[in-house]
């Protein structure tokens, strides 16, 4: 097992916590109901962008090769920006860990597309057609994806649920 073979399904895990964290912090901003116009135009836009980078993850590691790297590269800064400027129309409301870790893994996404598309610009030999990939590669991916995620979702939501006075409601389930 190569280097190659066992970095090969990264990028469509990450794009598969990125399309996650994206989707969330777009839907926090969309049903809030004090979220402003532009901060529910953003959180749509920003569902609509994480939507599509769980498809986009799912078709690359089917393929076992990048597909569509240019709409890709396109896809995490559209969706880079979009977090940015959530970050600034709704503050108060959206998680600054949950906005890090999309940021760092739509990094891993467009940076890896943008190698794949230097690549193409070589010349038609360049380019690579399906290769193999690890299990074990995916299985660490996930892992190290699940540690990124699971704290930037639970982020997420404590942000949308932030009450006037700075505490979270906590949800009682006594008699249950």
């Amino acid at each position: 097992m190569t280097a190659a073979t066992f970095v090969r399904s990264w990028p469509s895990v990450s794009a598969w916590g990125a399309g996650l964290i994206t989707a969330a912090l777009g839907a926090g901003a969309v049903i809030r109901p004090d979220s402003g116009a532009v901060a529910s135009g953003l959180g749509i836009g920003m569902v609509i962008l994480g939507l599509a980078s769980l498809t986009w993850g799912a078709a690359t590691l089917s393929a076992g090769r990048l597909v569509v790297p240019r709409t890709a590269l396109a896809g995490a800064l559209a969706a880079l920006a979009l977090t940015t400027a959530l970050m600034f129309a709704a503050p108060a409301h959206t998680s600054i860990l949950g906005v890090a870790a999309a940021s760092a893994l739509l990094v891993v996404v467009g940076a890896t597309a943008a190698v794949h598309l230097r690549r193409a610009s070589r010349g038609p030999g360049a380019t690579r057609t399906a290769q193999p990939m690890s299990v074990i590669g995916l299985l660490v991916a996930a892992a190290v994806i699940a540690v990124v995620v699971t704290p930037a979702l639970g982020a997420t939501q404590n942000a949308v649920l932030l009450r006037d006075d700075g505490t979270v409601p906590v949800i009682s389930h006594e008699g249950h």
